[in-house]
């Protein structure tokens, strides 16, 4: 019997660690809304709180690489679980708002890199021939993970010790997994250096295309997130009927990331995510359509919800399969980088859109968006002579 294809640990850990941020950042974002509203401050400040968590990556993507590779890639992850977890004690130890505040931001920075992070490691971690496979299961794990954080909040309430004692516990078992875990030889780590770590820059000039899939995966989501209740309330549905338009694009996210993977795999990365593009397009323009139909409406905005999220998903296989060492690291952090920058721009130019040309904007508009990115990834994934860039668009 031939050996394991994957150092199981080194992967499984990575899996395990990737689940605990997802229940993490699924319970935090509730938590801290609930907990702030019950000390009676402004929405605005509630709000503000939130966006704290959410900019993160763009305050430390820039250092990721260079963070990687001077403290290693295990150290880092743990250092950043530990510190988390430094932030909910703080909150328990000094329950002042601005203590609330500095550790929103801190724990934000944590997140989002730690998303990254692991992201990387397990890219560099995975072998070639599964690695649609893996990814695309993390991607599902992470959904069903960060659904069961507000259901763990539903049981701890959002005051008292209790669900900061609930945040700390998986926290601290992430230090331990991490600690536990050793990289292979050039997984994430390598001995050219970090080399040119001008993260975004450098990102576009070695994944152009897979970053901008990344920004218009970013924009696109959270557009869709928030804008479809405003949507299904210009068409007639109540309230509950206008959220559950959200449920069921997300339910499409959760679930078809993992097929998308396993088709990567065995029909080809580039075709893969060139079909992606097309559905995603097809989709956004079929939503005028079905949104009188209750038979069309759903099986449209979950076929929607995974390719926009697949789009993401195969840009990381992509990465992971052109990319090694600081490379990799880079590459993937820009990626990571320009996606947040897409979630914080996110519904507010397509919600002006709306205000000058009605609620039909946010399929078209997202429809639009996705028609460029196909182009581009035609023009971007045309053959070139070899050594003139690291392409992304080689099926293995």
């Amino acid at each position: 019997m031939s050996p394991l294809p994957l150092p199981f640990w080194r992967v499984a850990g990575v899996l395990l660690l990737i689940g605990i941020e997802a229940l993490l950042f699924g319970f935090s974002y509730p938590f801290f809304s609930l907990a702030l509203e019950k000390r009676e401050i402004a929405n605005w400040l509630i709000g503000l709180n939130a966006s704290l968590a959410g900019a993160g990556i763009l305050f430390l993507g820039p250092f990721l690489p260079r963070l990687i590779d001077r403290f290693g890639v295990s150290r880092l992850v743990a250092a950043q679980f530990a510190v988390s977890l430094a932030a909910f004690a703080a909150i328990a130890l000094a329950d002042h708002l601005v203590v609330w505040f500095v550790a929103r931001f801190i724990m934000g920075a944590c997140f989002s890199s730690l998303w990254t992070t692991t992201e990387i490691w397990l890219n560099g971690a995975v072998d070639d021939r599964r690695r649609g496979r893996i990814i695309g299961a993390s991607g599902t794990l992470y959904a069903a993970c960060q659904f069961v954080g507000p259901l763990l909040l539903g049981w701890t309430g959002a005051t008292g010790p209790l669900p900061l004692a609930a945040a700390m516990l998986p926290l601290a078992v992430g230090v331990l997994v991490a600690l536990s875990i050793r990289s292979a030889a050039g997984e994430v780590e390598d001995e050219d250096g970090p080399g040119d770590t001008r993260t975004l820059a450098t990102a576009i000039r070695l994944a152009g295309a897979l970053v901008g899939a990344a920004f218009l995966t970013g924009l696109g989501e959270t557009a869709m997130q928030s804008l479809l209740p405003l949507y299904g309330l210009a068409h007639g549905l109540d309230d509950a009927g206008a959220s559950r338009l959200v449920a069921i694009f997300s339910l499409g996210e959760a679930v078809l990331v993992a097929l998308l993977g396993w088709l990567a795999d065995k029909a080809g990365r580039r075709a893969t995510l060139l079909g992606t593009a097309v559905v995603a397009v097809a989709a956004s323009l079929a939503l005028p359509l079905a949104i009188g139909s209750e038979v069309l409406l759903a099986p449209v905005l979950f076929i929607a919800g995974g390719a926009v999220s697949g789009l993401y998903t195969l840009g990381v296989v992509l990465i992971g399969a052109d990319f090694r060492g600081q490379r990799l690291a880079v590459v993937s952090t820009g990626f990571a980088m320009a996606y947040s920058a897409g979630s914080i721009l996110g519904a507010t130019p397509i919600g002006y859109l709306i205000d000058l040309a009605g609620v039909e904007a946010l399929p078209l508009s997202i429809a639009a968006g996705f028609a460029l990115l196909f182009a581009f990834l035609l023009w971007q994934t045309r053959p070139r002579p070899r050594g003139i860039i690291p392409r992304a668009d080689v099926d293995p």
